[in-house]
Formats: structure tokens, sequence, C-alpha cells
């Protein structure tokens, strides 16, 4: 008796763990089977990728000389915590420099730092033969809300002499609530997504059960304080044109995401845009039907803008910024 209900605890574990396996290739591509991509299916703050910022307002920031896997896919972080290539904070002569201010539509995530959108602008740049030379630098980290945008472009992007800051923002950066900055924020505790069930966190999700499901590790205000939203954005205009007069250095907010802003959203975006002087291009136009989103996600269960869809928004991107003077003529 005891062996014959061994012998279906074994078989029922078996199956299990069959069911488990393919569930994760399905959801992750063949990366679920090796350990160590599959533990890269992770949250950025419950990665080991981060650490505390200096400035409670950044709150946290990637740490530098970093390299692995995020996401199944190769991710690496340069001598000063940014997921680029090296540069000198010194700007080299006959250089035309863009600092790249945003969340995980920048960082990136999903696809590696030189698939980038605005790595793909950079070489778009170059090989265009365009002088002076144009750099662009990354400041992208995913998870960052408009506080950490704002305060990024305050306390870090200055010391590296920029001639032109971009700030992106998406939706999902919108609803991130801007909280009062305090020395005493902490970071979340590491996951490791390679011992959590896939199988049962789905099957949680979908009978409505708290238990394995990834928490949210930023507070979200919620899609029905829409006001909330306009207000924390109205904040975030005022505070990047202020930079911008004091430092002379333009600010243009460019907008992605798989949908739209909405009418009224993106009217009131554009009144904030001309009362503080900042510059603004709706670059999520380029993904306005949904049907066509999912040919441009990094995998069918994540929102995130694989490799075809940075080359489309950094083509985007270049043709505005030609558009409005604000790069140096070919």
């Amino acid at each position: 008796m005891i062996r014959r209900l061994l012998g279906s605890a074994l078989l029922l574990l078996l199956v299990f763990v069959v069911v488990e396996l393919s569930y994760r290739v399905y959801v992750t591509g063949p990366a679920a089977l090796n350990p160590f991509k599959a533990n890269s299916f992770n949250t950025l703050l419950r990665s080991e990728y981060v650490q505390l910022a200096a400035y409670p307002d950044v709150f946290f920031e990637l740490k530098p000389n970093m390299q692995g896997w995020y996401k199944g896919v190769r991710f690496w972080t340069n001598s000063s915590g940014q997921a680029d290539k090296e540069y000198s904070r010194a700007k080299p002569a006959d250089t035309f420099r863009i600092a790249v201010v945003g969340s995980s539509w920048t960082m990136p995530s999903g696809v590696s730092p030189d698939q980038a959108w605005h790595a793909v602008l950079e070489d778009n740049l170059r090989d265009a033969s365009m002088h002076p030379r144009v750099e662009i630098i990354n400041f992208g980290t995913e998870l960052y809300g408009l506080r950490e945008i704002v305060g990024t472009v305050r306390h870090k992007v200055p010391e590296w002499n920029p001639d032109l800051i971009i700030a992106e923002i998406t939706p999902f950066t919108v609803s991130i609530a801007w909280e009062v900055a305090t020395p005493k924020q902490a970071l979340p505790p590491r996951a490791y997504p390679v011992f959590v069930s896939y199988l049962l966190r789905a099957v949680g999700g979908a009978l409505h059960l708290s238990a394995d499901i990834p928490a949210r590790d930023r507070p979200l205000i919620g899609n029905s304080n829409a006001d909330i939203g306009a207000a924390q954005l109205e904040r975030a205009f005022r505070e990047l044109g202020a930079q911008s007069e004091a430092t002379g250095i333009p600010v243009v907010a460019v907008f992605l995401g798989f949908y739209t802003l909405g009418d009224r959203l993106e009217a009131l975006v554009r009144e904030f845009a001309e009362r503080f002087g900042v510059h603004v291009v709706f670059a999520n136009r380029i993904f306005d039907a949904a049907e066509q989103s999912l040919q441009y996600q990094i995998n069918v269960f994540d929102r995130h803008p694989n490799a075809a869809a940075h080359e489309l928004i950094a083509d985007y991107v270049g043709t505005a910024l030609q558009e409005q003077n604000f790069l140096p003529a070919r």
C-alpha cells in the first residue's frame, strides 16, 4: 500500500515537473532550460544588479561593472553604472552629447543594451557621418517613475555635460506614485525565479489568489486615479522645465508604449510642455493598432519591446528630433 502511494506520488511529481518545464519554455522560450537564464526572469529591484542611490529621490540605481543575464538576454553595465558601453565623463571635442533618462523601455528590458532604441539611433546617426559626432548616454533604469527620472536629470546628468536631454515616459511610468523621498528607503529582498513555480503562479493568478504572485515593488496610483497621474506629469514637466531653464539644456519628453495616453491626457501633456518649456514627442503612436503590438513584444506575456520595436522607435525618434532641429545638421 505504501509502495503504491509512493509510486503514485512520484508519478504526480514527474508529471508536475514535465508540465512546469513545458510551461516555462512556453512563457520564456528555451532560456527556461538554462538555470542561469531562467533565474534572470526577475524584476530589476529583486535582482543582483541594483543598489541604493546616493540621492533619495533617485532611490536606486544600477551597480557598475556588472555582467550577466536579464530576462534571458545578455545584460551589462559600464564603470559608471549605466546599461551602456563606456563613455568618458569629459565630453570629447566635436561631440554632440545626448543624455537619455527613462525606465524599462530605455534600460532596456528584454533586449541587450546595444539593441536599445537609443543605441540604434546613435549608430544610425554615426552611419550618416554626422558632424559633430553624436553620443547618446543611457541613464535608463527599469521601474523608474517620474520622481526617479526627474531626480536623475537633476543629480546625475549634469556632470556629463549633455547638449540635449531626452526623458522617456511610458503609461506605467506615470502610474508609479511620486512618494516623498527619504533616506530610510530600502530595496526589497532578492528573488530567485528559478525556484518559483510558473505553473502555480499562473493558477494562483487565474484564481485571484495572492500566493506566489510576484510583488509589485513600486507603489501604483491605480487606473481610477487619472487626476493623480496628470498632477504627477505636471510636476515632472515643471521640474524638468526648471532644470532646462537653469542649465540651458533642452529637454524632450519622449512618450513610449504600446498604447496612447488618450486624448485628454495627451492634451494636458501638450499644455504642460508649452507652459514649462519642455518639448514632446509621442513615439507611442508607432504601435497604435493593438493587434500589431504582439509581434513587437519580447514574448507573449511580457509587454516590453523586442529588437524590431526598438528599431522602429529609433527611426521615429530620430526623425522627430531632426524635424524639430534638436540634432546637428547633416
